[in-house]
């Protein structure tokens, strides 16, 4: 993605789903360990087009769109143009952001809201982990996911949920 989808910069340690769409890379700069699970990202606003044949206009409507370091956008996220994202930042599957969003927190919806800080959700996360009995193998594990790790992960975490 780096070398061919033409994004004005792209930083390092990054996962975009092949299901995300880009209508702008080259207006679309990327920080550093950003992690974008699938949704719409876009540089222009369309209905300029419309407008200008419909009315003899010749509007342009376009703006940057910049996501931070340290950044998760959700499946199903669209981004419009002008939005700059934070770092330390989490958005919420399905939100559609417009404009700038703080960084250091979890936001969601449509337009998205402030669900809580940074520092909440990992104490959030670190509570509910605590509880898991594969932690061990998680705090154990390389990275985000370790292929050898994973079929006994499934098998405990199924039935932990599904007590099978």
């Amino acid at each position: 993605m780096r070398r061919h989808a033409g994004f004005e910069s792209m930083g390092d340690n990054c996962s975009i789903n092949p299901a995300a769409v880009f209508t702008d890379p080259h207006l679309t700069r990327i920080g550093n360990n950003v992690w974008i699970a699938g949704g719409f990202v876009s540089g222009h606003d369309g209905s300029a087009i419309m407008l200008n044949q419909a009315h003899g206009t010749t509007f342009d409507a376009v703006g940057p769109v910049v996501i931070g370091d340290n950044v998760f956008i959700g499946v199903g996220t669209c981004i419009l143009p002008g939005t700059n994202i934070g770092p330390n930042t989490i958005i919420g599957a399905g939100s559609v952001v417009s404009g700038p969003v703080e960084g250091g927190a979890v936001y969601a919806g449509n337009p998205p809201r402030k669900i809580r800080t940074m520092e909440e959700h990992m104490a959030i996360l670190e509570k509910r982990n605590f509880s898991y009995p594969w932690r061990a193998m998680i705090e154990a594990r390389k990275g985000g996911y370790d292929p050898a790790m994973e079929p006994e992960l499934i098998r405990q975490r199924v039935a932990h949920f599904f007590k099978g």
